[in-house]
């Protein structure tokens, strides 16, 4: 559905990606892209957080909830470590 274009993104992400100067390009090619690093429940629903890497080789960090139409909760650059 991500690649569709086919999801939502919460007032608080799209907020996070302009304080950080990340792109809905670089959002959309993370989620694709990356890789889901951690899982959990959430009000009978799944959130994925997932890692990907941006043009110039940065990481940025997507927390997706994984419903019907999928919803991008929050973007930022990832603070743990990296494999």
């Amino acid at each position: 559905m991500i690649a569709a274009g086919e999801y939502e993104m919460t007032r608080h992400a799209y907020d996070q990606m302009l304080a950080r100067d990340i792109f809905i390009k670089q959002v959309h090619d993370a989620v694709l892209n990356g890789r889901v690093v951690r899982r959990w429940p959430d009000r009978g629903v799944e959130k994925l957080e997932i890692i990907g890497e941006r043009f110039n080789g940065d990481f940025i960090k997507v927390v997706v909830k994984d419903s019907d139409i999928p919803k991008v909760i929050t973007v930022c650059y990832p603070y743990e470590k990296l494999d």
